[in-house]
């Protein structure tokens, strides 16, 4: 039992850190942006390239993987986001269709520079196991467990008190009125979109280890994402972690207790309850605010 939950919290950790990054990308632009899983799997392959391949060390992996990862985020908000808005004026569901079109051409590209087969990314930290409450863990799946956490909380802190988080959460209520208060909302979605581009790919760098390096895994993870987010209650950060962690759970449980083919029916049966009952998720609710 104990090492189910545990690996249910692992997988949620993963789900969770996705979910950041996407919220990171949408409280400001309103854009789901499906290419997020993508760029960590890119992530992943880039992780495997600086220290499988070039021998690198672990902080200089991440920092550089976290730089590409801002580029890739980057150009996502300049080719697939920003031409409907000069089009349209607005964005509307069409960013849906240009950011899965950006998700598979980033998929390509990795595919053709590494392959489709798995990949085996190191982990720059220490090997062996750790014994605790009956668990026999690896310190990857720890610091992937810590890593989710702590980055929710420090960008929930970040966007709720700060300045340019407030700006960010001004956009997401009234961007008209943000404009007129004098916020650069052109320049704010460009800076969301390759911060969200670095989280998600220096995320990658700490999943890899666990998931491989695979390019079809992007779908998979930018989906299970999503449904952390709408699970815990969009435009939140803690709930995108409370969200990833229950998912996980019950994707451990209900394969482990019912079969191996009954994990995602369970959570899509958990998503649509949650939805019915609360409609803005397990974290969600709705209240003023004087930005």
């Amino acid at each position: 039992m104990a090492i189910t939950i545990w690996s249910g919290l692992v997988l949620g950790s993963i789900y969770a850190l996705v979910a950041t990054g996407f919220t990171i990308s949408m409280l400001p632009t309103g854009v789901f942006n499906f290419a997020q899983g993508a760029i960590v799997v890119a992530g992943a392959f880039l992780s495997y390239q600086f220290l499988s391949v070039s021998n690198l060390g672990g902080g200089l992996a991440l920092l550089l993987a976290a730089l590409i990862g801002m580029g890739l985020g980057a150009a996502c908000e300049l080719v697939a986001i920003r031409p409907l808005t000069w089009a349209r004026g607005t964005v509307g569901d069409a960013a849906l269709v240009t950011t899965v079109g950006a998700s598979t051409l980033i998929i390509g590209l990795l595919s053709i520079k590494w392959g489709a087969l798995a990949l085996l990314v190191p982990f720059a930290g220490p090997g062996g196991y750790l014994h605790f409450l009956g668990v026999v863990a690896r310190p990857v799946e720890v610091f992937v467990f810590a890593a989710a956490i702590v980055s929710a909380i420090a960008f929930e802190v970040l966007f709720r008190y700060t300045r340019p988080g407030q700006a960010c959460l001004a956009v997401a209520e009234d961007r008209d009125a943000a404009m007129l208060r004098g916020v650069n909302v052109s320049r704010l979605s460009l800076v969301a979109f390759a911060l969200a581009g670095a989280f998600g790919a220096a995320a990658g760098v700490i999943i890899g280890p666990i998931t491989y390096a695979l390019p079809t895994l992007g779908a998979t993870l930018a989906l299970s994402g999503f449904v952390a987010l709408a699970l815990g209650g969009e435009g939140s950060f803690v709930g995108g972690l409370l969200g990833g962690l229950v998912v996980g759970l019950v994707e451990s449980l209900a394969t482990r207790y019912i079969g191996a083919s009954y994990g995602d029916l369970a959570v899509v049966a958990l998503l649509l309850t949650t939805l019915a009952l609360r409609p803005k998720g397990l974290a969600g609710f709705t209240k003023a605010r004087s930005v």
